[in-house]
């Protein structure tokens, strides 16, 4: 009977910390996937920002013939930024 309730124990024993490390695994994948996601949302916004950019360069340097092209392509910067949050 001794026997029994021993094995018992380790059973319930080596079940609860499979269990454990199951969470832990599952808590792992989750911080991996939830940085991802960051990375992914910031590669967004950034390449919004860029495109803004450049078209904001463009169309601000083909109607002021090139001088206007950097304030241009700021304000285009911050359009792309502004459109990307929604």
């Amino acid at each position: 009977m001794g026997y029994s309730l021993l094995e018992a124990a380790q059973s319930t024993r080596k079940q609860a910390l499979q269990g454990m490390e199951d969470a832990s695994n599952q808590e792992a994948q989750r911080e991996g996937d939830n940085a991802q996601l960051k990375a992914a949302k910031k590669a967004t916004t950034m390449g919004a920002v860029g495109t803004g950019a450049a078209v904001g360069g463009m169309i601000a340097g083909a109607e002021a013939g090139g001088v206007t092209g950097p304030w241009g392509a700021a304000i285009g910067a911050g359009i792309g930024l502004v459109a990307s949050l929604f």
